[in-house]
């Protein structure tokens, strides 16, 4: 009877903190303190640790799953994720005081598990029930707490104190984290399989995102993803990471649909799944190449009109250049040379010595 009574201790949790939270006007953390990053010297030693691990391991590992696994088997391992994940997005909802929210977490659940085998089908995205995703992180962020220092774990990446609790307590309050770590029926060969999906799944997101390029191309590869972290992690504190936490029952509009990344049109352009994350690293790099930096279509157009103007100016110089020639070859009076006139006056018409005595 113990593992029942742990099941619940999650809802418990998000009931009491709840029931504390209704009528309170609480303030969203910052991340203030993340953003000076007072720990920066230790921060890049790891950095550099872990960048070379990446691309000794993962990076080759996530090309060849990208080149290997069909997309259509990669959306739908995301979505089953996604999927499995939902239980504890409504608890976070509750815990944040956004029952409407929580209530479409469920929705997509029952959905999901049933129209859509067991998540491989996003359907109900695509009858409006759009994802609303929140970790423990952003629920204590939503609580007032400060982001704290940020930091590099070795091995798992950039992060927060605040976050690095959050996951920490998601362990054992995720229904399916604890399911997998707790149930008897889960094998272990398939809890070990379950980690390691999860872990190559996220590598291979992001190498479809762009991402590595971008910090590859960054002068500072260190600071370029601290500053998408952080920017990212922001845009889920504050709910605009996704259309689905519009609190409001507007109708989702298609666009909407494609932004969440969960929608099952294919699309050719590379997306982390996550809009918030591919709107930070966006924005990064539209920092990088400059405001000025002309558009393809600018460059097109400006080479048009620079051929344009060209080929008018030649058109024109050789229309002068022609009347030029007209006007040096035009006939003209006709003259008489020195010599020609000379010999007009010998000739015996015009000479008094050719004419006949009478």
């Amino acid at each position: 009877m113990t593992a029942p009574k742990s099941l619940l201790r999650p809802a418990l949790v998000s009931f009491s903190a709840l029931a504390l939270l209704g009528g309170c006007t609480i303030t969203p953390g910052t991340d203030t303190l993340a953003q000076t990053d007072p720990l920066e010297k230790f921060n890049r030693k790891v950095w550099n640790i872990n960048s070379k691990a990446d691309k000794l391991v993962m990076q080759p590992v996530a090309k060849y799953y990208n080149k290997k696994v069909p997309e259509p088997v990669r959306k739908a391992i995301i979505r089953i994720f996604a999927n499995l994940e939902e239980p504890f997005n409504a608890i976070n909802n509750l815990l944040q005081g956004k029952p409407y929210l929580a209530g479409k977490n469920i929705a997509r659940l029952a959905i999901n598990t049933t129209v859509g085998i067991g998540g491989i089908r996003d359907t109900a995205t695509k009858i409006g029930v759009v994802s609303t995703v929140e970790d423990f992180g952003q629920t204590m962020a939503r609580w007032g707490m400060n982001g704290g220092p940020y930091f590099v774990l070795p091995f798992m990446g950039p992060t927060t104190m605040r976050d690095a609790v959050g996951t920490g307590i998601a362990q054992w309050a995720d229904p399916f984290s604890y399911c997998v770590r707790e149930c008897h029926f889960v094998p272990n060969a398939a809890t070990y399989a379950i980690a390691v999906v999860s872990v190559v799944k996220m590598r291979a997101q992001m190498a479809e995102s762009g991402a590595d390029s971008f910090l590859e191309s960054s002068l500072d590869p260190y600071a370029a993803a601290r500053s998408a972290f952080l920017q990212h992690r922001r845009a889920q504190i504050m709910d605009q990471d996704a259309p689905g936490n519009k609190s409001s029952n507007a109708a989702i509009t298609d666009a909407d649909l494609s932004s969440s990344g969960l929608d099952d049109t294919s699309s050719t352009s590379t997306s982390t799944g996550d809009p918030a994350l591919d709107n930070a690293v966006a924005d990064l790099e539209s920092k990088a190449k400059g405001n000025d930096t002309p558009t393809p279509s600018q460059t097109s157009q400006t080479s048009q009109t620079s051929q344009t103007s060209q080929t008018s100016q030649t058109s024109q110089t050789v229309n002068m250049k022609e009347k030029s020639e007209q006007a040096i070859t035009a006939p003209t009076e006709k003259t008489i040379s020195p010599d020609q006139e000379k010999k007009s006056l010998l000739s015996p018409e015009n000479s008094d010595l050719g004419q006949k005595k009478p």
